[in-house]
């Protein structure tokens, strides 16, 4: 889970924010927990529950979201890791499962497309570590940019999404006070 942004746009640290009862990372802990057997946590050093094991960025500074899946690729302990942004409130566990199956059958990550890619929520090999360190090393940040070098994407959409539910809530980021207001809306 990437756990290290600035919440700048919320103004305040936007991962303890209650939905539904539940901090946001917390939200996201349960849904990767549920499939995952290993939870790792990039970008902070405590949480307010256990269950997780924290990883510190390999680069100085802060180089966003790559290198926190950079970090997250080296510390983890299995060879198909699932990325989620920690401020995903209704992350599906069912959406984990699935984007995981597709990178065991052999791709280098599995991506939701909605109104365009979310790379924030995909499944990742273990095994595109160094495409990742490439990139950073190259000067490539952005996750698109990194995802056009990668080459070895399968995208998944539609169908296949709704199948589990809303996308749009599946998907959705809690990034300003806006989004707050529709989560907790939507998680009564």
């Amino acid at each position: 889970m990437l756990a290290g942004g600035a919440s700048e746009r919320m103004g305040e640290d936007k991962l303890l924010l209650e939905v539904g009862g539940l901090a946001l990372v917390e939200r996201v802990y349960q849904a990767l927990a549920a499939t995952c057997s290993e939870v790792l946590v990039v970008g902070r050093e405590s949480l307010p529950f256990g269950g997780v094991r924290f990883v510190r960025d390999r680069r100085p500074g802060r180089e966003g979201p790559l290198a926190g899946i950079e970090a997250g690729l080296h510390a983890a302990g299995h060879p198909v890791v699932f990325v989620a942004a920690g401020d995903m409130p209704f992350l599906h566990e069912g959406l984990v499962g699935l984007l995981a199956g597709v990178v065991h059958g052999g791709a280098g990550a599995a991506v939701p497309w909605f109104d365009g890619p979310h790379p924030l929520c995909a499944a990742y090999g273990r095994w595109v570590l160094s495409s990742v360190s490439a990139s950073l090393d190259s000067g490539v940040r952005s996750m698109r940019g990194f995802l056009g070098r990668l080459g070895r994407v399968i995208y998944v959409g539609g169908e296949q999404l709704s199948v589990l539910g809303d996308p749009s809530l599946m998907l959705m980021n809690v990034n300003t006070p806006a989004d707050l207001e529709r989560a907790r809306r939507v998680a009564g």
